[in-house]
């Protein structure tokens, strides 16, 4: 069975990102009807590029642009009134912002614990719970948050990442509970680590290759496409009994 998202907005968090990217392009390659991009203020031209682009190539696709800090909850009442006042009732929301800093667990600054709490867990929390104020409640639809394989098993030098990112399944868990008497289904994807253009350098190190990939089974870091597909999966109605789930796209590391 074809998945299609004829009909359906689509609200992306951390759009101007890689991921971010080819999420967008997998919607737009399966007739979602229209994207809305979302990022940090300085991404701005990066998302203004990405929206001319993939209306290039897939006109059926209305894609709009919008910034906020999702570490600021004032700016997250701002976007989404802003989406409300655009008239856009979002059928699925993919948080994918998100970010990390390695430190020793004895080094951690609070202001550094804070930045990654309030941008991975509060401001993902936030906004999800907002868009399903504003429309998902009355709609139905889906939400899926990207967490990691450290939200699973620990990893060194990842305190606050990995504390924020367990915190994004136990969220997960509740939402998908409550939500789904509204027709609304919650999962998560976590991800092994990916292969992108900024980090394919130290990737594909020889150390790091020791360090990680030997880590995985399938021996191969995930590529954006491959998250991409996952969700496509779960946010179609192919996956129309699953909610509540975290699905690992890891090549077997947490299986080990």
């Amino acid at each position: 069975m074809e998945i299609t998202f004829q009909t359906k907005t689509i609200l992306i968090t951390g759009a101007a990102g890689q991921l971010g990217h080819a999420v967008a392009k997998s919607y737009s390659a399966s007739g979602a009807q229209r994207l809305l991009l979302l990022d940090k203020p300085e991404q701005r031209a990066a998302l203004e590029a990405q929206a001319q682009e993939l209306e290039g190539r897939y006109p059926a696709c209305a894609v709009h642009v919008y910034c906020a800090d999702l570490v600021e909850t004032a700016q997250i009442q701002s976007v989404t009134a802003q989406i409300r006042r655009d008239g856009f009732g979002v059928d699925v929301l993919v948080n994918i912002a998100g970010m990390n800093f390695l430190e020793k667990a004895v080094d951690v600054e609070e202001d550094v614990w804070d930045y990654l709490m309030d941008l991975n867990l509060k401001g993902s929390f936030f906004l999800t719970q907002q868009v399903a104020r504003d429309s998902l409640l009355d709609r139905g639809g889906n939400v899926l948050f990207i967490a990691s394989q450290h939200a699973v098993v620990g990893n060194q030098m990842r305190a606050a990442y990995c504390a924020s990112k367990s915190g994004l399944l136990g969220l997960m868990r509740v939402l998908a509970l409550e939500w789904a008497a509204f027709g609304v289904r919650v999962n998560a994807i976590s991800p092994t680590y990916i292969l992108n253009d900024k980090n394919q350098d130290v990737l594909r190190n020889a150390n790091y290759k020791r360090k990680y990939l030997q880590r995985i089974p399938l021996k191969r870091y995930a590529r954006p496409e491959d998250v991409a597909n996952a969700i496509l999966f779960l946010s179609s109605d192919q996956a129309s009994m699953i909610t509540g789930h975290n699905l690992m796209v890891d090549g077997g590391y947490t299986a080990v």
